[in-house]
């Protein structure tokens, strides 16, 4: 390497940068094989075999892809004012409509008036965009 050389080399971007780090490598892993078990999920707003009131019960969950799907999902409900929600995780339970576990989350209002609880199911090809009775759902931001 000449005296010169470091002038020559490329800099190196945040992304690369972003790709070398361990703990980047380990979420993109999960990313992935999460992803992977959506390929055989539904491509619908509802599973075909749902039953019940959609989001409302076990047998009816709401559709989304991953669990990051899922958080992206819950960021857009609204309460009937327009109001933002909270949510919080529950737990997962088993279901028949579905192979996968089926996560339980408690939804409400900044006033802490609780809304409901709602089911979702995090195996699928793309995020439902049908709101639970109840709840409005908000239009996602644009992407690049």
């Amino acid at each position: 390497m000449g005296l010169f050389d470091i002038f020559r080399r490329k800099p190196k971007t945040a992304w690369d940068a972003l790709q070398e780090n361990p703990l980047f490598q380990q979420q993109k892993a999960l990313f992935d094989a999460m992803s992977a078990m959506c390929e055989s999920g539904c491509d619908t707003d509802e599973l075909p075999n749902g039953h019940g009131e959609f989001g409302h019960t076990v047998t009816n969950p709401i559709p989304t892809k991953t669990v990051f799907g899922s958080t992206a999902y819950l960021s857009r409900l609204r309460a009937p004012d327009g109001a933002k929600v909270l949510y919080e995780r529950r737990g997962s339970v088993s279901s028949e409509v579905d192979p996968n576990l089926i996560d339980v989350y408690d939804i409400d209002h900044l006033d802490g008036t609780r809304l409901a609880t709602l089911y979702l199911s995090p195996y699928h090809r793309r995020n439902s965009t049908k709101p639970p009775r109840g709840l409005r759902l908000i239009e996602p931001p644009p992407t690049a």
